[in-house]
């Protein structure tokens, strides 16, 4: 502890509590439930526990940014509430954290996360609040039903955000009764977006899901296949799976609307950098999915679960939108899903590669991957387009809402 260094997977979130600017250290990765409220001064000594600076220079840069002295027992004790918090990369939390994995790995369904959070725990409740999203009132569709059906064309892939489903549930509302009213496939291939680094760019569970509406079952045969044909592993990192809320929603909303579906959890993390330098294992993994899908005797369709822009001062931007920001972030959007709509993986990538995703698109790995899969078989179409501002500052993410049906006649391969 004379060096010591906080762990992969925190993050500090400042608010003012009685006029005092204070910082709220928690884990996004699950393993520690108990978030820390510290002062904002010890921001400072937490930017600086690398494992390079020692306890004494650590005295030293608050003394310089403070004029206060930092007494070593004092620095010692809060060394140790953070270890004993398991905030620190550190024996304990080591220990702690393999626990945790063999607890998740050892169970076979994926337990809610966000249940009594971004929806209610009672099923009455979020059946009511998940049909509410489809008035047309709200910038649903309407109620499922409705309108002309899509049974006599096939339906192979989706596109649903994964934004909170206050903020977005009228666009979920939009795929979901596309999928109600359509041929749909008997297992979805959920592409979720990981937001933390995934070892080998597509990490897969093999666990059912849980909902307050009753569990969602894995397609285990089509799991096991994959992970026989991939020439890495794919379960490198099944831990992501646990606290990553992308491919719950979508759980919640087919056991409302698709409740015998089955699903086969992946979730995909690659950039547009990663994609230059691992294309042919990335493309082989797209090529074996949909390899798979067409197997005799399957019914498999692709559902990427994905967000777009992330613009303003929560997302690292140096400035506070505006409207024409917001409308300038959508038109920008459109290229994307132009590009998306006619199953060209690779000019959508190099589109992301050519702005370098300065707009920070979250679902590059997934539109990607459904892209390339459904390349010459199928063609898509925009259902619903729009945003949500997320903070006080006018920080705002882009999301859309679409659906791909089978082609009638071969594409040419874009790339």
């Amino acid at each position: 502890m004379e060096y010591p260094k906080l762990r992969y997977g925190l993050e500090a979130v400042p608010f003012e509590h009685e006029k005092q600017e204070m910082i709220l250290l928690r884990d996004r990765t699950g393993y520690c439930e108990t978030p820390m409220v510290l002062s904002k001064p010890l921001l400072l000594l937490l930017m600086r526990m690398d494992g390079q600076h020692s306890l004494r220079d650590l005295q030293e840069v608050f003394a310089r940014a403070t004029g206060e002295l930092l007494f070593t027992e004092k620095l010692r004790e809060i060394v140790e509430v953070l270890d004993a918090g398991l905030f620190l990369d550190s024996d304990r939390f080591a220990e702690h954290a393999q626990r945790v994995v063999e607890r998740f790995l050892s169970d076979p369904t994926r337990r809610m996360q966000l249940n009594g959070k971004s929806y209610p725990n009672d099923p009455d409740q979020l059946r009511n609040q998940l049909n509410g999203f489809f008035s047309e009132k709200l910038g649903g569709p309407g109620a499922v039903g409705a309108r002309v059906s899509n049974q006599d064309r096939l339906l192979l892939g989706i596109v649903a955000p994964h934004i909170d489903l206050q903020a977005g549930g009228p666009c979920f509302a939009h795929a979901y009764k596309t999928i109600a009213e359509s041929a749909a496939p008997d297992t979805w291939v959920i592409l979720g977006t990981g937001h933390e680094p995934v070892a080998n760019f597509f990490c897969l569970t093999d666990k059912d899901f849980e909902t307050p509406l009753g569990t969602v079952a894995c397609d285990r045969e089509f799991a096991e296949a994959l992970a026989c044909g991939m020439s890495r592993d794919p379960r490198a990192s099944e831990y992501n799976h646990a606290k990553e809320h992308s491919i719950e929603f979508q759980a919640i909303f087919l056991a409302a609307y698709q409740p015998r579906a089955r699903i086969v959890p992946i979730l995909c993390s690659f950039s547009h950098e990663d994609w230059a330098a691992h294309r042919a294992f990335i493309d082989d993994t797209a090529g074996l999915l949909s390899q798979l899908a067409l197997s005799e005797g399957r019914s498999v369709g692709f559902l990427a679960s994905v967000d777009l822009a992330h613009v303003g001062p929560r997302y690292g931007d140096g400035f506070q939108p505006r409207m024409d920001t917001i409308t300038g972030h959508l038109g920008a959007d459109r290229g994307l899903l132009d590009d998306i709509e006619r199953c060209d993986a690779v000019g959508f990538m190099r589109r992301i590669d050519r702005e370098h995703n300065r707009r920070k698109v979250c679902g590059v790995a997934p539109l990607y991957t459904l892209a390339r899969i459904l390349e010459g078989r199928a063609v898509g179409q925009t259902l619903h387009h729009t945003y949500a501002t997320v903070d006080s500052q006018s920080s705002f993410v882009t999301f859309a809402s679409m659906a791909f049906f089978e082609r009638t006649r071969p594409m040419e391969d874009p790339s």
